[in-house]
């Protein structure tokens, strides 16, 4: 018995560092809003969490910004997902997806971080290189994928460009 109890603390410490470490726990979720994103990832960042094709777009709708330099800017739905909502904004320009911006994405538990950091820049690539939603999905990013892809072809219809 009096070996019990401490192997029982040291079993119970041991799992809360490796959920943590994992990033199933999150002991920075308390301090982060649940429904807006951090600034999406700078061009190495390309995550994108595997989160569960979700229920249909939030009641938002998209909205359609002029830019002043000529470009117009989209914003697509915010698609909700298990790991968190995934948003996207187009910069237009003569037609053409000139840029492609993440404004929502997973982000809260770290596995989901480092996921959309992987993720987000690689289907920006791929957005650009093909002009349409019809983009291939990243591996180990698929829920991200599906949702990033349903918020860029709602953006693309709410501006008109016909593929």
């Amino acid at each position: 018995m009096k070996r019990a109890v401490p192997a029982i603390a040291l079993s119970a410490a041991g799992l809360t560092w490796l959920l943590h470490a994992q990033g199933v726990i999150d002991t920075d979720a308390a301090t982060r809003s649940s429904t807006s994103a951090a600034a999406p990832p700078t061009s190495g960042d390309t995550s994108t969490t595997e989160s569960s094709p979700a229920s249909e777009p939030s009641q938002t709708t998209p909205t359609t910004k002029p830019a002043a330099s000529g470009n117009r800017t989209v914003d697509g739905p915010v698609i909700d997902t298990r790991f968190g909502p995934v948003e996207v904004e187009l910069v237009l320009a003569g037609g053409r997806i000139t840029d492609v911006k993440a404004l929502e994405y997973p982000n809260e538990a770290r596995r989901s971080q480092f996921i959309s950091e992987q993720a987000l820049p690689q289907l920006r690539d791929e957005v650009l290189q093909a002009q349409s939603a019809n983009i291939d999905t990243v591996s180990g990013a698929t829920y991200t994928s599906d949702a990033y892809s349903r918020s860029l072809q709602a953006a693309l219809d709410r501006s008109g460009i016909t593929q």
